[in-house]
């Protein structure tokens, strides 16, 4: 399974975000690129901060439930309405998203399955290789959605 803890696909997701320019349409959603942008960054930004900034709930926080949407089922397109917390950085400049969401990339790449992880916004309590799981699918997910 594909995950930002193994160098090849997060370089490959690197490579793929270099491909992406803010002329870039969505396929599917709302989001331009530059706010897509931003999101992803916000998404793994709060995946590496040391606690969940609220405490998750919903159905998807319950087990199994939670691991089969992480690792098994399609990614809803245009469908799932994101945490707010995910949606409070405004693009600024191109450059300097990209930049951050290539940093934070690695930064997550460089942490261990094995650290401790907070909870997730939408999952609940999670293990380290879900996280991995998880942010490279949403990274692959919201590429995905501009073609790239």
């Amino acid at each position: 399974m594909k995950s930002l803890f193994n160098p090849i696909d997060r370089t490959r997701i690197i490579e793929r975000l270099d491909r992406l320019t803010p002329g870039h349409e969505a396929k599917w959603g709302s989001f331009s690129a530059d706010e897509m942008v931003c999101h992803v960054a916000e998404a793994l930004r709060i995946s590496l901060a040391p606690d969940c900034p609220r405490e998750p709930r919903g159905p998807l926080t319950l087990w199994p439930l939670n691991l089969f949407v992480i690792y098994l089922a399609p990614l809803p397109k245009g469908k799932a309405k994101a945490p707010r917390e995910f949606l409070e950085k405004s693009p600024a400049d191109w450059d300097e998203d990209c930049a951050t969401l290539r940093q934070t990339i690695d930064e997550f790449g460089q942490r261990s399955a094995d650290d401790a992880w907070p909870k997730s916004l939408v999952f609940g309590r999670i293990s380290g290789r879900a996280w991995g799981v998880l942010q490279y699918r949403h990274c692959d997910h919201h590429l995905r959605q501009f073609g790239v």
